[in-house]
């Protein structure tokens, strides 16, 4: 196995969570004394609660009072670090978190409870918490310590309909400790006859991050002493199939799931263990409409469906058919459910979101390039925007690779053509000589910005003309307008518009899809030296900036999420791309 498999992680606006789990522990601030840690949901429905996914919050005590701490994690393991002692936590499995504590430590859950949500006692010293909107979970302490609410009061506000102010204690055994389970439930708890170990436990979910871990591949160096770390945000931000989701998904930050496009590319992040990533590629061709259109996001609850996000299946197949023989290694009917719902999502484009006919589907909203506030979109609500036809041209691409897979040679040759007929048309159409323009659908104007969205169809790599493919990567390379030591801004920073804000995805700041979809792109062309440097200058950046989501290309300053799967996403797939 790899080297540094059991990294210390960052928590700090993150979570603590086992792979597939929906549930965490949620850590806020990073300071002694200054850190706020609570149980915390990742359930769709509980973005409407009261605190939203926020269920009850956690302290360490000292004979029973709260003590200051800090924070230590590792894969299989949070560390409550206190001058008094230490608590700890891990998971068992998806649905049990454990928890110990050194002699005289416990734990302090607190919660004014909102309407509907109760605590009351269950069987055999257990106690259940319903928490509206989400789950219910079920606490029991364990090996001769116990757990209870209020004192062991059964508190009841009728004309509140609530437990009101709650707060649990642990209380240790003999030898003064304490071992606590937490198991959520989608319906009503149930208390077990018998429960794992702390040990136990902890030895399960190492196992699990073990496994994991050692299929993934070592990355360029100097990315490679990063990676367990990165891998790690993405391993535990994975989620199991639930409710309304029959495929697992991935959050793109602590307690908010991924869009569509980042189920994308997170497969290809995670190819490696090619059933999960089979998996992220359907979750959403399982929410399809019966024309073919993919929900912009989607979660156990529901879906986001009046706004889209771009058609990257075409991309994220190809990518991981250059490591894997699908055919081989990946079962007929998912083949034949992605291959379905692949073709069925870009002729959604064609026969509806191309309403002039002339062949080029639009965007009906700069949210749909990705880059929500694109300047391309600055006085356009419509826009038929060049990254689409991009994408689409792979999409039908891979989309005949799939046929050719699934033994439908007529079929294949039809999504080829689809693919070579888009491509030659967007070239014709789009490209002025100087740039991939956007179009005003019924009239054709052309639509020029500063936005590296005009650049987007560097994706197509050596599909595009060798003078496009130079042009598009000579402008990139301009450090006056686009290139910067940490990465692409994505508007050009020569431009009147550009402002890179923490609020802004699209006027500047250098993001995750810009850098992934570029670079991947200029990697399969004769400007592979380009590619390198553009890849090598984000990673480093990541690396050292702590993985934010945001970074401004003139100064190199994080901001937005740093404790989510996105920036970590790109890293390992330019990781990997580098060290190929």
């Amino acid at each position: 196995m790899a080297k540094s498999a059991n990294p210390l992680v960052s928590l700090d606006g993150s979570m603590f969570k086992r792979s597939g789990a929906w549930f965490g522990l949620f850590q806020k601030g990073s300071h002694y004394g200054d850190i706020s840690l609570y149980l915390g949901t990742c359930h769709g429905l509980a973005a409407r609660a009261p605190d939203k996914n926020r269920l009850i919050d956690v302290f360490p005590t000292f004979e029973g009072r709260k003590v200051p701490f800090t924070v230590e994690a590792r894969p299989a393991e949070l560390t409550l670090a206190t001058s008094r002692g230490n608590v700890r936590f891990t998971f068992a499995d998806k649905t049990k978190l454990m928890a110990e504590g050194d002699p005289g430590m416990g734990l302090l859950f607190e919660k004014t409870m909102a309407q509907h949500e109760t605590v009351h006692p269950r069987k055999d010293g257990a106690w259940e918490a319903v928490f509206r909107l989400s789950s219910s979970f079920i606490f029991k302490g364990l090996e001769g310590s116990s757990f209870d609410f209020n004192g062991g009061r059964d508190y009841w506000d009728w004309e509140r309909l609530s437990s009101g102010r709650v707060l649990g204690r642990t209380y240790p055994n003999r030898e003064g400790r304490f071992v606590l389970v937490m198991e959520e439930f989608p319906y009503g708890g149930i208390v077990r006859n018998a429960y794992p170990s702390y040990s136990e436990a902890r030895a399960s979910m190492q196992a699990e991050w073990d496994s994991f871990y050692s299929a993934m591949p070592e990355l360029a160096q100097p990315f490679e002493e990063s990676r367990a770390e990165c891998e790690y945000v993405t391993w535990s931000y994975l989620t199991s199939p639930y409710g309304t989701a029959r495929y697992p998904m991935i959050q793109m930050f602590a307690g908010i799931m991924a869009s569509q496009w980042q189920m994308c590319q997170n497969a290809v992040a995670l190819q490696e263990h090619l059933g999960l990533a089979a998996d992220l590629l359907l979750g959403p061709i399982d929410r399809a409409s019966g024309e073919g259109q993919l929900p912009d996001g989607y979660d156990d609850a529901g879906c986001e469906t009046q706004i889209i996000k771009p058609p990257i299946h075409g991309w994220a197949v190809k990518q991981i058919m250059k490591n894997h023989d699908l055919a081989k290694e990946c079962p007929r009917e998912k083949l034949e459910a992605l291959y379905k719902g692949m073709g069925a999502w870009g002729d959604w484009f064609m026969n509806y979101r191309d309403e002039d006919g002339d062949g080029l589907p639009t965007l009906d909203h700069g949210d749909e390039t990705g880059l929500d506030d694109s300047t391309l979109f600055k006085d356009r609500l419509q826009v038929t925007s060049p990254d689409l036809s991009a994408y689409l041209v792979l999409l039908f691409e891979a989309a005949g690779d799939l046929a050719g897979l699934l033994g439908k040679p007529e079929e294949a040759d039809v999504w080829h053509k689809k693919s070579s007929d888009l491509l030659r048309l967007m070239i014709d159409r789009l490209w002025d000589g100087e740039i991939f323009a956007g179009l005003v659908p019924g009239t054709g104007q052309r639509l020029r910005s500063g936005s590296i969205v005009h650049y987007m169809p560097a994706i197509l790599g050596a599909r595009l003309p060798k003078e496009i493919i130079d042009k598009m990567a000579d402008d990139l390379s301009d450090e006056k307008r686009f290139n910067s030591p940490w990465g692409l801004a994505s508007e050009d920073m020569s431009s009147d518009w550009f402002r890179p804000s923490p609020a802004s995805i699209g006027r500047g700041c250098i993001v995750p899809p810009a850098m992934i979809y570029i670079c991947t792109g200029l990697w399969e062309t004769h400007r592979r030296d380009t590619a390198r440097l553009f890849a090598e200058n984000y990673l480093n950046a990541l690396k050292k900036g702590g993985f934010p989501f945001l970074i401004n290309p003139k100064n190199g300053a994080g901001s937005g999420y740093f404790g989510g799967s996105w920036p970590r996403c790109a890293y390992a797939i330019l990781g990997r791309m580098l060290a190929s």
